[in-house]
């Protein structure tokens, strides 16, 4: 492996890391500490630099500055492994992972792996703070995997020479992304992962063929961002995840930047919750967009308390019509704004747009009045929600365990009505020498049944 700091090797310390499998929903830690030691602490392994080859299995690193995976190699996270971003949010002090070559972090159920900050940092109060840069492919980028891995904290400002800020993406002193991947030709794979606590966007993709599935978002984006913003060269599928408390969306398809392929992503039996009220522009932001010349097939998503259901953009901006199909969709707003936005105005699904007096509303989607057909979450209360909290970062607080509070309950009505009679883009994804086979549709709505 080749680095540019040698390891330091010290003994064993236990690292208190918040899991996907806490029982706790939201959890109190307002201490903001944001520690600037560079130090290496007791117990870890500290790293920086050029690396390759693997890291891990149980093993944990602290990151003092930006590491680099150069084109033609690939690093592998092997389960258990820890990475500690030691960063301060601020440029020069807020380290990346550029990834040039490959990247694969292969956490497992029983041993997920982390890259994140330390726990005196994970508080409410720096929920938005951005401490370290994100992982930022370049064009060269062949493959980005991710499996049962949580990453926390990113968005950071880009420094003068960041590869994101080369190719024009953003300027120097914008937020990165917690991933970035630009290569049409490259793999990208999410599978039963994590992305919380983010600046801006969780995902911004400007190429790649894609797989997320089975994976969490959990407050994305401070006053703008999506979850997963997809743009030209990005074709793929998108199913089984979980948004909660998105700033805008939880998955955007744009055509744009002039990459090939087109843009074709298929958003399938999601379920997104109290998302878009963040959003600081009049008009942006709900649960799930498309436009710009972008296509895709988009059914059987759950969508509960957000500014906005499906919004397909109005002309002269709008998605790929001819080959758009959409549909099947279930709907909950215990507010009027969020009533009002189930088919949204300021778009093209029942609005009655010259040119486009087709484009009607999905006799397949339920929808009704204020409070009418609660999904019944087992462990939710949707009533709880008020979107003047949310606007205000009133609401903002850790959440856990979403794959367990989120599932439906054997008396939901939305455990039918989803739409099965159609394929995923690509049936599998083989990457690195493994299978990802794509789940099929599902008959109830959302990315839980009842089991």
């Amino acid at each position: 492996m080749k680095r540019k700091l040698n390891f330091i090797y010290i003994g064993v310390l236990a690292l208190l890391l918040a899991s996907c499998g806490d029982n706790s929903f939201f959890e109190d830690n307002d201490d903001p500490n944001l520690g600037e030691e560079t130090n290496v602490p007791e117990g870890f392994i500290g790293l920086e630099g050029e690396v390759s080859g693997t890291l891990g299995p149980d093993q944990q690193y602290w990151v003092t500055g930006d590491l680099f995976i150069r084109e033609g190699e690939s690093l592998t996270l092997l389960e258990g492994t820890t990475l500690i971003m030691d960063g301060n949010g601020r440029p020069g002090g807020s380290p990346e992972i550029n990834v040039a070559g490959s990247l694969y972090s292969y956490g497992t159920a029983e041993k997920p792996n982390y890259i994140g900050v330390e726990e005196s940092k994970r508080s409410v109060a720096n929920i938005f703070r951005g401490f370290w840069g994100g992982v930022i492919g370049t064009d060269t980028a062949k493959d980005m995997v991710f499996e049962y891995t949580s990453i926390e904290f990113a968005g950071a400002p880009a420094e003068a020479g960041s590869s994101i800020v080369a190719e024009g993406e953003i300027d120097e002193g914008e937020p990165r992304y917690a991933v970035y991947m630009v290569n049409p030709e490259g793999n990208f794979i999410m599978w039963h992962s994590r992305i919380a606590y983010t600046k801006d966007d969780a995902i911004r993709l400007n190429g790649a063929k894609t797989l997320i599935a089975y994976s969490e978002f959990a407050f994305n984006g401070e006053t703008g961002g999506e979850s997963v913003n997809t743009k030209s060269g990005v074709v793929g599928d998108f199913c089984y995840n979980i948004f909660y408390g998105i700033a805008t969306n939880g998955l955007k398809a744009a055509n744009s930047k002039g990459r090939q392929p087109q843009c074709n992503n298929n958003y399938y039996n999601n379920t997104i919750v109290n998302s878009g009220w963040r959003r600081s522009q009049a008009g942006r932001g709900g649960s799930l967009n498309y436009e710009n010349g972008a296509r895709g097939e988009v059914f059987n998503n759950l969508v509960v308390d957000s500014r906005y259901g499906l919004r397909l953009f109005p002309p002269d901006d709008e998605p790929d019509m001819p080959n758009m199909r959409w549909g099947n969709h279930y709907y909950y707003g215990n507010n009027a704004e969020s009533v009002e936005g189930f088919h949204p105005e300021n778009g093209l699904i029942g609005m009655n747009v010259p040119g486009y007096e087709d484009v009607i509303i999905p006799s397949s989607d339920v929808f009704g009045g204020i409070g009418e057909n609660d999904p019944l979450f087992v462990d939710y209360n949707v009533g709880s929600f008020t979107p003047a909290n949310f606007r205000a970062l009133n609401d903002v607080g850790f959440i856990t365990n979403m794959f367990e509070k989120f599932k439906l309950s054997p008396e939901s009505p939305a455990l039918t009505g989803g739409n099965t009679a159609f394929s995923p883009i690509f049936s599998s994804y083989e990457v690195n020498g493994k299978t990802y086979t794509t789940p099929l549709p599902s008959e109830f709505m959302g990315a839980l049944g009842a089991n």
